[in-house]
């Protein structure tokens, strides 16, 4: 694939048909460095060249050509980008929407640092408002539970009950007798909890309440059951302010970006269409979803057709609305086997459309707060949009992939790149402790081993484990090549078959692994690397379509360069490896 837009768009070293500069006089130290019709490049473009292509060897053998290779990188970008909105494909359905998606994401970050971070630490004055509340205070609490049905005929046991008790008889008592919670065989004693988290009709008379108190009784669900409650009040206790702060911050954390949603949804005047839900559920159900988006006019809208409902807006916010299709583009469905999509309820779609709004919203408030004009996030969001765009440029430009003749051509014409390096094969077992991996190596040293004995020392069999996702207590085999440099690759290729490797630490555990046996090196067969060669055949048909563009482009545009402007660009320290690493600015 290009590596496009991350500045280095062409795969091929792009030398040979530099920028054509014009001349310039004394120019500033400040400005464009290059400028290529109504767009620039500027030194913080170099700069994040520099990044991305920081370990080209050109760096250390000429400096100077390095940062002109950036520029030619940098002003490639831009060509393409130019040839991508000439050709209309700022307004492709696929690039918008990949766009739109990473312009929420880049948005959301700034909006979650930014609004909802800040507002997630309690201030003194909340909670000296929270502690008063009595709602966060600690309650030592008795307590009895009936379960009931939907009948809730032992409402009136409780009651009774309550009245026992309040007359003299013993809470312990009827909590032994009468209880369902595990706690009545205690007594009904539960413990300490908050009051926040008794049922919430409860709460104002438990505030209220005084050490030894009887309240109740408190009839609620949960789940499928009713249920009646009766509490005893064994004492209270204040919170400790830190502690406090905690549950604050956990509970603000928690809801955080479900509480923004309703807070958005709220402020842009979001109102779902009722009328609508019972025809978009009837359609889902009824019409496979990829038949449902094809009976869709450009709108994203239908008329009624026999059995087929109407479908019109399904929600609305001031100044945006959403149809079905605005849904399924913005929305993730699950697609049944039917070729359905699944959508449980209206309370199922109801959520979707939120979500999906929320997504718009998040956006625009965004820009509203001016965040998306920042210029270093402004330049972000220019950068992803060029990207997205040339890359459904070229994909469009790209020819059908092979067919299966013409895929062999391009495999045996590069027979050299598909090569299988020498191959070990070994089964792996991995321990907890270093200990038990050495007593079983103890064990198994001399002996006439095969795979059994892993499993003799209870480890597992892990299907599809690697090298490096193989847990403790289990065993696979593994295939180790020429090229692996982990301790294990490194011990098991020194070995003969049937012998063991000392006990290796590995990120996950201790492992002793077993040779199997050696397999040299080899061609793969174009069976074997089929999806590697035709994703080859695509980069490099792609690469060379890039080249051909920006040599016209190159030779039709004319391209103003400052070179002094180039070469006061800082770059950083050159990175370099092995003994005396080191290196000095350039």
């Amino acid at each position: 694939m290009l590596t496009a837009l991350a500045l280095a768009l062409v795969v091929a070293a792009h030398f040979g048909t530099p920028a054509r500069a014009a001349a310039a006089a004394a120019p500033s130290a400040k400005g464009p460095i290059a400028t290529i019709g109504s767009r620039t490049v500027d030194a913080v473009d170099i700069q994040r060249a520099a990044q991305v292509l920081g370990a080209d060897p050109l760096r250390t053998r000429n400096p100077a050509q390095w940062r002109r290779m950036l520029l030619d990188r940098c002003v490639d970008r831009e060509l393409l980008s130019m040839e991508a909105e000439r050709r209309e494909f700022f307004d492709d359905p696929l690039a918008k929407g990949r766009y739109e998606e990473r312009e929420f994401l880049r948005l959301h970050r700034e909006i979650y640092e930014r609004v909802l971070l800040p507002g997630i630490e309690p201030t003194a004055a909340q909670l000296d408002s929270l502690s008063k509340s009595g709602l966060y205070r600690v309650v030592d609490l008795h307590y009895i539970v009936l379960f009931d049905d939907d009948s809730v005929v032992r409402k009136d046991l409780a009651a009774k009950i309550l009245e026992r008790i309040r007359g003299g008889a013993s809470f312990d008592s009827m909590a032994r007798i009468y209880s369902a919670h595990p706690s009545g065989r205690h007594g009904g004693h539960f413990g300490p909890l908050l009051v926040r988290d008794l049922t919430s009709n409860s709460q104002a008379e438990v505030i209220a309440a005084k050490v030894g108190d009887v309240l109740g009784v408190y009839s609620g669900r949960s789940g499928k059951y009713a249920f009646h409650q009766i509490y005893k009040i064994g004492g209270f206790s204040e919170l400790p302010a830190d502690s406090l702060q905690r549950i604050i911050r956990a509970e603000r954390t928690n809801g955080l970006i479900r509480l923004h949603e309703q807070e958005l949804l709220t402020k842009y005047d979001y109102a779902p269409d009722p009328a609508m839900e019972n025809p978009v559920l009837f359609a889902v159900a009824s019409e496979r979803l990829d038949s449902l988006i094809a009976s869709l006019s450009a709108d994203g809208t239908r008329p009624e057709r026999g059995v087929r409902p109407a479908l019109g807006i399904l929600a609305r916010v001031d100044g945006d609305s959403m149809t079905f299709l605005d849904l399924y583009n913005r929305a993730k469905f699950v697609v049944e086997k039917s070729g359905r999509a699944h959508i449980r309820d209206a309370a199922h779609l109801r959520e979707l459309m939120s979500r999906a709004f929320y997504r718009r919203l998040v956006v625009r408030d965004a820009k509203e707060r001016g965040f998306a004009s920042e210029p270093q996030i402004a330049r972000e969001l220019r950068l992803a949009r060029d990207e997205e765009v040339v890359k459904a440029m070229v994909g469009r430009a790209r020819p059908p992939d092979p067919d299966s003749a013409g895929l062999r051509a391009y495999f045996e014409t590069r027979a050299s790149r598909y090569q299988r390096p020498a191959a070990w094969t070994a089964r792996v077992g991995v321990f907890q402790s270093k200990d038990s991996a050495s007593a079983a190596l103890r064990d198994w040293n001399g002996r006439d081993a095969g795979d059994s004995v892993f499993f003799e020392r209870g480890l597992t069999e892990q299907l599809r484990a690697t090298q490096s996702n193989l847990f403790p207590g289990h065993t696979a085999r593994i295939t180790y090549f020429d090229r692996d440099s982990d301790p294990l690759g490194r011990a098991v290729r020194i070995l003969a078959e049937g012998q063991f490797t000392p006990v290796v630490e590995t990120l996950r555990g201790y492992a002793v692994a077993r040779v199997i046996g050696r397999e040299s090196a080899r061609p793969y067969a174009l069976e074997e690397v089929a999806d590697r060669v035709r994703r080859d055949w695509r980069e490099e048909t792609e690469n060379e379509w890039v080249l051909r563009e920006l040599e016209r482009m190159r030779a039709k545009t004319p391209i103003k360069i400052v070179p002094a402007r180039l070469e006061t660009v800082k770059l950083g320290p050159v990175r370099r490896t092995g003994p005396g690493a080191g290196g000095a600015a350039r």
